[in-house]
């Protein structure tokens, strides 16, 4: 009944003109579940954007539209486009993706033990502080350890990992391990099961 339509930007260069070309991409993906939901198919799909709006819509026998926002590399350095992300649908936001950005340290860095910030950067803890002020969730599903750990305890709102498995069944660097189960659990938070056979079962 309900259908997360992501805007993903695939991590680029740490610049101005990097930041720019991602934030125009962005908002391209933006434009694009508006164009569905205002034009191309309103009688059939809604955008939701509160818990109300999802039960309201799905009652009314039409399929429930909610945005996710995968990588926080779009924002650059302007904290304001957290706002503006928000006040375009966008419900939950990871803060980094495959690459190490401008917010936080990705778990692609486990591979040569290689990291950027040792978890969140400066601008990442205030662009988590402004996502628990606007109500947009925190997904954890692609950051580094240090930076998954360091969310939970910066956090005033429980995270969500919107797509992660179980490192104790397969030993990928995108699965969460027990320490970071149990501080989701403590943090109130719901893990979401990444269905990818590489990630259920290591053979």
């Amino acid at each position: 009944d309900v259908s997360f339509f992501i805007v993903y930007v695939g991590q680029g260069d740490l610049t101005p003109a990097g930041f720019e070309s991602a934030y125009r991409a962005a908002m391209a993906k933006f434009d694009a579940v508006h164009r569905l939901t205002e034009q191309i198919a309103p009688g059939e799909i809604e955008l939701a954007l509160t818990s109300a709006d999802v039960t309201r819509i799905a009652k009314s026998g039409k399929k429930v539209a909610v945005i996710g926002i995968e990588n926080g590399y779009p924002l650059g350095t302007d904290l304001k486009r957290v706002k503006e992300f928000y006040d375009r649908g966008g419900r939950y936001m990871s803060l980094a993706h495959n690459g190490h950005n401008q917010l936080a340290d990705s778990h692609t860095g486990e591979a040569g033990n290689e990291w950027k910030w040792g978890g969140l950067s400066p601008l990442g803890r205030e662009v988590l502080q402004e996502m628990n002020r606007l109500g947009m969730m925190v997904d954890v599903s692609h950051p580094s350890k240090a930076s998954i750990l360091q969310a939970i305890g910066l956090s005033k709102a429980p995270v969500i990992a919107s797509h992660s498995s179980v490192r104790k069944l397969a030993n990928q660097t995108r699965n969460l391990d027990d320490e970071m189960l149990m501080a989701i659990k403590t943090n109130g938070g719901v893990v979401q099961i990444n269905a990818v056979a590489d990630f259920i079962k290591a053979d």
